[in-house]
C-alpha cells in the first residue's frame, strides 16, 4: 500500500491542478463537480500516472513527460471532444488564427496547458511528496495495465459525454481526425524513442537564483503568456491578421524562453527541491489567477477558487518546510 500511495495521491493530483485550481470546472456546484470527478479521476488522474510510468520505465526525462503531456492533450481536446476544430466549442475560434479547420491560439493554449498543468505540475509535486520514490515507477506491470485500461474509460466517457451533450452534432472531418492520430503517434515515439535517456546532469559554474526569484520569474512569465493567449476574446483586433501573429510568435517565444531558462537554471550549482517546488508554485499561482480571472465568472466561482487557492499555498508551505527538514537532517 505504501508503494502505491504515491499513485493514488497523482491520481488526485492531476484533476486537482488542471481543472479545479485552473477554474475551468465550477467549485460552486457540488452536484455538476460530483459529476464529473467519475470521468476526471480516469482521465487527468490515470492519464497523468500513464504518463510518468512509461517515462520512468524507459528510463527518459522531463522532455519525455511533456511531450507525452501534449499527446494526451490532442487526444482530449483533438479525438474526444474535438475543440481544436469546433468553433463554437468553448469559443475556440474567438481566441484567433482559425485556420483550415484548426482554431489556431486556442490550440496552442490547450495543448502547453495539458502539457504542463495536466501532466507535468501534478506529476512533480507528486515527486516531491515522495522524493524516496522519484526516480521509479510508482506500478509494476499489472498496476500499469490497470491504469492503462483506466484512462481508455476516461476517454471512452469523455467522448460518450462530449457526443450527447456539450459537442453534441459537431464532427470533425477525417482528415483532422487523422492527422491528430498522426501527431499523437509522433510525439510518443519522439518521447519514449528519440529522445535520449536522462543523465546525470551537467553543473555549470554559477549559482541558481534563489527559489522565491524562480517562484516569481514563473509566475510572472506565466501569467504574461496565459493573458497573451486570452487577449483575442478580449480584444477582437488580436484575434485577426495581422495582430494575430503577434500572439503567435510572442507566445511561441515564451514557451521557448522559459523552457530554455529552467534548463539552464537546473544546471547550476544549487539547485534542488525548493527550486522544484518554486517551479511547480509559479505554475499554479499564474495557472490560477488566469483562471480566476477569466474562466470564473460569478462571484461564487471566484470565492470558492479563492479558497481552493489558499489551500494550496498552504499545502506548498508545507511541502516546503518539509523539504526544509530534509535538507537540515541529511546535512546534520
Amino acid at each position: 500500500m505504501r508503494r502505491r500511495l504515491p499513485a493514488f495521491v497523482l491520481i488526485v493530483m492531476a484533476p486537482l491542478v488542471a481543472e479545479l485550481l485552473g477554474g475551468s470546472t465550477p467549485l460552486d456546484q457540488p452536484i455538476a463537480l460530483a459529476f464529473l470527478l467519475p470521468i476526471y479521476l480516469p482521465l487527468y488522474g490515470a492519464g497523468a500516472l500513464l504518463i510518468r510510468e512509461l517515462v520512468r520505465r524507459s528510463g527518459h526525462g522531463w522532455a519525455s513527460i511533456l511531450l507525452l503531456g501534449a499527446a494526451y492533450g490532442f487526444v482530449e481536446e483533438g479525438l474526444v471532444s474535438q475543440s481544436l476544430f469546433n468553433p463554437s466549442l468553448y469559443h475556440a475560434a474567438d481566441y484567433g488564427a482559425r485556420f483550415l479547420g484548426i482554431n489556431g491560439i486556442f490550440t496552442e493554449l490547450v495543448i502547453i496547458v495539458h502539457a504542463v498543468w495536466s501532466a507535468g505540475v501534478p506529476i512533480l509535486l507528486t515527486d516531491l511528496l515522495f522524493p524516496a520514490q522519484r526516480n521509479e515507477p510508482y506500478l509494476g506491470r499489472f498496476g500499469l495495465i490497470v491504469t492503462g485500461v483506466f484512462y481508455a474509460f476516461g476517454v471512452g466517457l469523455l467522448w460518450l459525454v462530449a457526443r450527447t451533450s456539450f459537442a453534441a452534432g459537431y464532427d470533425a472531418s477525417p482528415i483532422l481526425l487523422g492527422l491528430t492520430a498522426l501527431i499523437i503517434i509522433a510525439l510518443v515515439v519522439i518521447a519514449l524513442g528519440v529522445l535520449p535517456r536522462k543523465t546525470a546532469r551537467r553543473m555549470r559554474e554559477s549559482r541558481a537564483p534563489s527559489p522565491w526569484i524562480v517562484l516569481l520569474v514563473i509566475g510572472v512569465v506565466g501569467f504574461i503568456w496565459h493573458d497573451a493567449l486570452a487577449l483575442g476574446r478580449i480584444q477582437p483586433a488580436f484575434a485577426h491578421w495581422p495582430l494575430v501573429l503577434l500572439l503567435v510568435l510572442g507566445t511561441a517565444a515564451l514557451s521557448i524562453g522559459i523552457a530554455w531558462l529552467v534548463k539552464c537554471w537546473s544546471e547550476m550549482r544549487g539547485w534542488n527541491d525548493l527550486h522544484l517546488l518554486a517551479l511547480a508554485g509559479g505554475a499554479l499561482a499564474c495557472h490560477t489567477l488566469s483562471g480566476w480571472l477569466y474562466i470564473a465568472h460569478t462571484l461564487a466561482e471566484r470565492v470558492a477558487l479563492s479558497v481552493l487557492a489558499l489551500a494550496m499555498a498552504g499545502f506548498l508551505a508545507w511541502v516546503a518546510r518539509r523539504i526544509q527538514h530534509n535538507v537540515s537532517h541529511s546535512a546534520g
